[in-house]
This record gives structure tokens, sequence and C-alpha cells, in this order.
């Protein structure tokens, strides 16, 4: 057999110990002209849409769950008018109590969210100078995968052609080529934000960001909501067979996906799905087993650091990890890679109880390290039963080196958590009375944040053993 050498293996590969080979350099793998076989009993066709379809929500959820908020920020009242692609719809107000357009929202920044659609070419992005202010254009492909336009990716640039890799004109003079893979592309824009009084300069430069459009958007896509999508096989097979069919798939997944035409995903006849009760009901059967799957997979995501804080994994970088990455969606959408934005959660105290600030509990957080930041660091307190904001007194729910608090960036750090303003302390964050949890985001982190070597201290209770405490 010839086999691909070690050293050529793709990333997912790596670990394996079974070798490659290129079927093409071979005469033994001919296309068949057939659609592949679909068994004559309904009790087998059951069996097979089943497990299909299972594998379907696993590798599909990442493009089903975004083209439906694409559909819900997108699509026309009126069926073949022109979607709303290629525009920016910009977020005017910090996060704060009652903000539910997603869970665990950043209080650090501004959104934005575009729409774009690359089938008919190129669109050309114009940014404004945003001085020493953090700022991000997160682009996620159909399956998630990040990439940035920001100071850290491309520093002093401002315009940019971005375009798929199909794609072969000419750049126009004074922009950079930025290629992504697919022609459906989310852009999260994220712009840093100091408090309300700075809000009508982030406004400004919000507006500043230019997108050169196409003037027809109108599209014959099908429009399902997240509620469908997420209750319903039919409607999800709906949107993952619309989004193959505009994105394509990777090369390397081609025969993967291949195994969905059976359900009617990516079939030039159209599958038996649509009339097959036997396929319907394996379907419907699979497509439950996926998302308890799912569900029950959320804890694998982080990566407990033995302080009582978990560290997200894998953020917007998922390679072949088809799983991985779906759970990633199943919680939340937009994730970007750690390089632009590191992030640590935590639920308990040092010793391990809920983090709950009922009956005037206070915590304490000791850093004689700060976070390693190249742009800043923040800690946000969340409500544990819904993931919202809390009212917080003078609408403080985060700290960091971005908020107005009389600190220098890098000398120790000591925060007092509580839901009342403690006698003393160099720094309070109020938290609800009742369970709550925190989320630390280190923005453009530093080497020591991306190699562990600096990892966040314990959430001290006031009363209690620590971790360290705890388990000699």
């Amino acid at each position: 057999m010839r086999t691909t050498p070690t050293g050529d293996r793709s990333e997912s590969e790596r670990g394996s110990a079974v070798d490659v080979y290129d079927p093409a350099s071979a005469e033994q793998l001919t296309a068949s002209q057939r659609f592949d076989v679909v068994p004559s009993q309904a009790r087998a066709r059951e069996k097979l849409a089943r497990a299909l379809t299972m594998q379907a929500v696993v590798y599909g959820l990442p493009s089903v769950y975004q083209y439906a908020s694409m559909c819900a920020q997108c699509a026309p009242a009126e069926n073949g008018s022109n979607w709303k692609l290629g525009e920016f719809a910009h977020g005017r107000a910090i996060a704060g109590p009652g903000y539910q357009a997603f869970r665990v929202p950043n209080v650090d920044t501004l959104y934005s969210n575009a729409w774009l659609d690359l089938t008919d070419g190129p669109v050309c992005i114009e940014l404004p100078d945003f001085g020493g202010r953090y700022y991000t254009l997160n682009f996620l492909d159909a399956y998630s995968n990040a990439s940035n336009i920001s100071a850290r990716t491309h520093p002093g640039l401002r315009r940019f052609l971005v375009a798929t890799p199909g794609w072969n004109g000419p750049v126009p003079a004074g922009f950079t080529l930025f290629r992504v893979a697919t022609p459906l592309m989310w852009i999260l824009m994220r712009i840093q934000v100091f408090d309300a009084d700075d809000l009508p300069e982030v406004h400004r430069l919000q507006d500043s960001v230019t997108l050169h459009r196409p003037g027809d958007t109108r599209r014959p896509w099908p429009v399902v909501t997240q509620e469908q999508v997420e209750v319903s096989a039919e409607a999800f097979l709906t949107a993952l067979d619309t989004s193959l069919r505009v994105n394509g798939v990777p090369i390397r997944d081609a025969a993967y996906v291949g195994q969905f035409r059976t359900l009617g995903v990516g079939s030039h006849r159209g599958g038996p799905v649509r009339s097959d009760a036997a396929i319907r009901r394996g379907a419907e059967a699979g497509f439950r087993d996926a998302m308890e799957l799912l569900a029950q997979s959320r804890p694998l995501l982080g990566r407990p650091i033995g302080t009582g804080w978990t560290q997200v994994l894998d953020k917007g970088a998922h390679g072949d990890n088809f799983l991985a990455r779906a759970v990633m969606n199943f919680v939340g959408l937009g994730a970007n890679v750690v390089e632009e934005n590191c992030s640590y959660n935590t639920y308990v105290d040092a010793h391990g109880a809920a983090l709950d600030g009922s009956a005037g509990a206070t915590y304490r957080i000791e850093m004689s390290v700060p976070p390693p930041a190249e742009a800043f660091w923040s800690i946000t307190v969340y409500e544990a039963d819904t993931g919202w904001l809390h009212d917080a007194p003078g609408a403080r729910h985060s700290v960091g080196t971005a908020t107005n608090i009389a600190h220098r960036r890098d000398d120790p750090w000591f925060i007092t958590i509580g839901a009342s303003a403690p006698a003393n302390s160099d720094v309070w964050l109020p938290c609800p009375p009742k369970r709550f949890f925190l989320v630390l985001r280190i923005y453009q982190p530093g080497v020591d944040a991306l190699t562990g070597r600096w990892t966040p201290p314990p959430v001290l209770p006031s009363v209690g053993p620590t971790f360290a405490q705890r388990d000699r």
C-alpha cells in the first residue's frame, strides 16, 4: 500500500494509527453512477435514517444554527424581496439587565452583525482609524471556523477585499486580499466601549465601517427559525440542505457528507425523506439522539485548571472535531479563536461550593499577577440560572483594565465580590443575591495565558478552606 508520509498528514490524522493514501493515485476507486442503496424493509430504512440523521446533526449543526440566525436577521418579510445581506446591524447599547439577544454577553464591546453572500464575487470592506481602541471583525464561515481582521492580525491596514478561494480577479489598488472559506460569511464585529459617555464615539466608529455589497440580494432560500431547527428534523435537514448547496463542503468531508443524500440533503434528485414515512420516523429519532448527545457533552468543552475555574477550549478552531464543534455552537454561536479572546468561567469558589450572593456571602479574588493581555481583560458576573446580567448598582457588571477604576495596569488586583459594597476593598464587583457565575475574558492574550503558564487564582470564600487546603 502506498501511504502518505507521517509528516504530510493533515491535522485530523495526527495521532492516528491508520495510514492514509490518495485514491486518485490508484485505479481501484471509481465513482458510482447511481444513488446509494436504500433498504426495501421499512424497519431497516428507519434504522438507516436514524443513524444518518444523528451524524448529519453532529456535522451540520453549526451550519444550520448560523443559517437560522441569518434568517432571523436578514430574511425579507415577503418572498422575492431582497435579503439584508452585506449591511451591518449595529448594537448601540452596552449589554445590561434585560439584554436577551444571546446569553452571557460581554459588557466590554458593542456588537455589530453582517452577513455576506460572496456567490457573485468579492465584497470590499473599509475601516476607520480605531487608534488604540480594541476592535475585531470576527469572520465565521458556514462551519463556524473563525478568522479575524483586527489590530492583532492586520495592524495598520484598513481596506480589504473579501473573497472565496475560487475567486482570482484583480485586487483594487490599496486593498488587501482577505480569503474566506465559504460564500456565506457571518461578520461579528466587536468594538471596545469604556462606559456610557463613550457610546457616541463608538457609534461613530461603527457607522464608519463600510461594506460595498451587490445591489440585488433576492435569494430563493427557505426561511427557518431557530425554534424550528431545535425541535424538528425536517426543518433542520431543510436548512442543512440549503447551506450545503450554497456553501459546498471541504474536500476532505465530501464522502462523509455524501451519505446524507439518503436524507434528501445535497442530492440532485432529492432523497426519500420527504415522502417515505419510515425514513421520516428514523430521521426524527436520530435528531432526538443527537440533541441528547450534545446536551450531555456540554461539560466537555472546558478544561478544569484546578482552582475552580474552567478554561474554554478550541473556540473557533475545530479542525475535524465535529462533535466538539457542534457542542460549542449548541451552547452559543460566534466563538472566536483563543488568540483573540481567551476565556475562563467558574460557578464555584475555592473549595467547590456554588457561588451564591444570598445571605450576605462575599468572595475575594487575589491576583498578584494580573491576566497577561495585549489589549485588556475583564471579569463579569452573570446570574447562574439565566446567563443574564443582573441589576447591579451603578451598572457595574465587570471589573478589569478597561473599567473606570483607579488602578495601575500591572499592579496586583484584589477584588471583593458581594451583593453589598464592602467597607474597605481595592475593587468591588457586585453580585446578585442568588447563585451566580464569573467569566474572565482576556482580549488578545499574552503568551503566558496561551501556554497556560498563567491561570486565574481561586475565588476565595469569606469562610472555608481553599482548594489547596482541602486537597492536603
